[in-house]
């Protein structure tokens, strides 16, 4: 779609390599969590355990929104850290759809002052 010339300003150019480093993270193919995933220590309810006087039970809850309604659920130990990174991921897509939406604008205002540069005078 778009060509790379000579006239081409060096900050599109740049511009265009961060986006093209932006895509790659917002097209990955990898699977994410849309929800919250918090490591708490909670009490295991046996008495003669040593967490019933201090909660000392590492315990992975997982928060997401589900028909309207926030929904809380325990996740197995075993599968703490897929949760985790799946989380992970689906931040690291936010935060580059945030930058996305920004260097949109930015290439916006550059392509305003790139026409501009070429607009014949009218006198």
């Amino acid at each position: 779609m778009r060509k790379s010339t000579e006239k081409t300003s060096p900050s599109l150019k740049k511009l265009w390599q961060h986006r093209d480093e932006l895509l790659r993270i917002l097209t990955a193919d990898h699977p994410v969590l849309i929800g919250t995933v918090t490591d708490t220590l909670r009490r295991c309810g046996n008495p003669a355990c040593h967490c019933a006087e201090k909660p000392s039970h590492l315990q992975t809850l997982l928060q997401f929104k589900k028909d309207g309604h926030y929904v809380c659920r325990f996740v197995r130990q075993e599968n703490a850290q897929a949760v985790h990174q799946a989380a992970q991921l689906y931040r690291d897509w936010r935060e580059a759809m945030r930058q996305f939406q920004a260097l949109q604008i930015e290439e916006r205002e550059l392509l305003k002052v790139q026409i501009q540069k070429r607009a014949i005078p009218m006198e």
